[in-house]
């Protein structure tokens, strides 16, 4: 490992293959020397590792940096370590780091933690002046929780006043090169955490937007198998996101976090689909037949070339617990299967996260 790399304020220790930095904070998240040490390690070729107490949180920005960089985030227990989302509990940080994980379907939330809407949404805009980078945000936000972005940046915390102007110009002035961004809203009882990825395509820009939105109201611990679906009209305002702008593939999901829109480090359960729309490229790409579509799909948007809209919701009504989600779960697959081979696939690509 280079001198560079020893030298960075954030590295405590330093193994085989990888660097660890350690950190007690209550909440761990995006930071720029943190992001830039990831980074830096990276390029590096060595493995980065995250190494908390097992109370410490992480942001979703934060949790998705790991991720898309392949590093790891290492609980201390004791003398001991495991990695977060694992109960292998291990003698030393490389092999906690290589333990394997798992997310069980489950609707069981942790102390503290409340059900969570999560969304993850493709749109295209032409290469226009009148691109509006953020406004997906807006209108997602909008819809379910009756709030809107108030802060944006590059890192964490996010400290520029939100507009989507000066968002859409940051993001021009970066291109072709991609862009990542996050912002925050706050919604009853809590926060809900945005990322913005931008990027050129062969016709336009596309914009990817990740929302976690805890459900306004749902500050209460919820535990259990029996907890109650909170979604809200997630299926609608997917409808009304697919009349406003081109989407290329759009799904959201329930699952849990805590109220700040911070995640412990604990094991998580699947998330659960609750809807979807299938973009008109997509739709025509898969060959489906828009005028013989199974229940549970819709044609929205544009009547000429149309998107899909899909509601996973349980056709028997009534059903709670671990019923209600192996009937989403088995109204995806159904639905998928009905509109192709490869529509599967397409529709649980945010099952993992």
């Amino acid at each position: 490992m280079d001198d560079v790399t020893l030298a960075h304020p954030l590295v405590d220790a330093v193994g085989p293959g990888f660097v660890v930095s350690e950190t007690d904070a209550a909440i761990v998240s995006l930071s720029s020397a943190r992001m830039g040490l990831v980074l830096e390690t990276r390029a590096a070729d060595l493995a980065f590792v995250l190494l908390t107490p097992p109370t410490s949180r992480l942001t979703p920005a934060m949790l998705a940096m790991l991720r898309r960089t392949s590093s790891a985030w290492v609980v201390r227990e004791g003398d001991r370590y495991r990695a977060a989302g694992s109960a292998e509990v291990v003698d030393d940080v490389a092999t906690a780091m290589l333990a394997p994980q798992a997310s069980p379907r489950t609707t069981r939330l942790g102390a503290d933690e409340v059900p969570w809407v999560e969304l993850i949404v493709s749109v295209h805009h032409p290469a226009t002046e009148q691109a509006g980078i953020g406004r997906t945000a807006e209108l997602l936000l909008e819809g379910l929780a009756g709030s809107a972005p108030t802060a944006w940046g590059t890192v964490e915390p996010a400290t520029l006043a939100w507009s989507v102007g000066a968002v859409t110009d940051y993001a021009r002035g970066r291109a072709p090169r991609p862009t990542r961004l996050v912002a925050v809203a706050p919604v009853d009882g809590g926060f809900a955490a945005v990322q913005l990825r931008i990027e050129r395509s062969a016709t336009g820009v596309t914009e990817e937007t990740r929302l976690a939105l805890p459900r306004p109201g749902g500050t209460v611990p919820v535990t259990g198998n029996d907890s109650p679906p909170v979604d809200g009209p997630v299926v609608d305002v997917l409808a009304d996101l697919a009349r406003r702008q081109r989407v290329l593939l759009a799904t959201a999901w329930r699952s849990g976090g805590h109220p700040d829109a911070t995640l412990a480090a604990r094991q998580r359960g699947m998330p659960v689909p609750l809807g979807a729309v299938v973009g008109a490229a997509a739709v025509r790409d898969l060959g489906v037949d828009t005028g013989s579509l199974p229940v549970g799909a819709t044609p929205v948007g544009t009547p000429r070339v149309p998107s899909l809209l899909l509601d996973f919701s349980p056709p028997t009504a009534g059903l709670t617990g671990g019923a209600e989600v192996e009937a989403r779960w088995r109204r995806l697959a159904e639905l998928g299967t009905a509109l192709g081979p490869r529509a599967v696939e397409l529709l649980g690509f945010g099952a993992d996260r």
